[in-house]
């Protein structure tokens, strides 16, 4: 089981200094390819920021927030393999860093894109 006290939460580059507390999961949305769905929001989300969170996070638990979120789950074991590569994604960034997610040859990958908020150029990035 992965375990890591870093978590994605929501980032807005349009007002980069607002906190958020939406956590971010990524969902599948096609056979390879993969969104960050915004739990408390319902929202689909571009960008989230890495956060340190006082408990440790493991693929059950983020498994449990998909369901509790009425996201509809085709194959368990393969959900918690891509969330367990989510939570391994999310060790080898660090904290305060600006990510976005991507799919390559059906593997999830965090791809830095600031290492700040204030760092972070929305024109850059698209």
């Amino acid at each position: 089981m992965v375990e890591s006290k870093k978590v994605l939460v929501a980032f807005d580059p349009q007002f980069p200094q607002q906190r958020s507390s939406d956590f971010l999961v990524p969902i599948p949305t096609t056979e390879a390819d993969f969104e960050l769905l915004g739990i408390k929001s319902g929202k689909i989300r571009r960008y989230g920021m890495v956060v340190l969170t006082s408990q440790l996070v493991n693929e059950n638990d983020l498994f449990a927030k998909l369901v509790d979120a009425g996201q509809p789950v085709s194959d368990v074991e393969q959900c918690l393999e891509h969330l367990a590569r989510f939570i391994e994604e999310i060790k080898a960034v660090r904290i305060g860093n600006i990510v976005e997610l991507s799919t390559a040859k059906g593997l999830l990958k965090l791809n830095i894109k600031a290492k700040t908020p204030n760092g972070f150029s929305q024109h850059e990035c698209e």
